[in-house]
């Protein structure tokens, strides 16, 4: 119903239900991302590897644009601090925006790539 413009039916329970499974912090005040170099959505679970001569990142071309695809489950297969192939530190959260990670090479947030090509 939240999905269709009913935002009557969206409780308490399922903000924090929803904030939990994509890793949004809400203790924290909306203006505060501003403030602090930490970004306010922190990518919990896995993230990706910012080396862009990393084996987990793929290489592809849209339109004549290179860009690089990181493989999350390659390069962090247990939620870890460093990548398991190269060992450079783990991205959590988009370098540009602070979004949390998702599948994909370009953040569906504020549209730049994780990983520069």
């Amino acid at each position: 119903m939240f999905e269709q413009g009913d935002g009557t039916k969206l409780g308490e329970e399922m903000v924090e239900r929803l904030a939990k499974k994509f890793g949004i912090d809400l203790s924290a005040p909306v203006g505060d991302a501003e403030k602090t170099s930490e970004p306010r959505v922190s990518g919990v679970g896995r993230g990706f590897c910012p080396n862009p001569h990393c084996p987990t990142n793929r290489v592809y071309v849209v339109e004549g644009r290179r860009f690089l695809l990181p493989d999350i489950a390659a390069a962090d297969p247990a939620g870890g601090r460093f990548c398991a192939m190269c060992g450079e530190v783990i991205e959590k959260a988009c370098p540009n925006c602070g979004a949390a990670v998702h599948e994909g090479a370009i953040c569906s947030f504020c549209g730049k790539p994780y990983v520069s090509a």
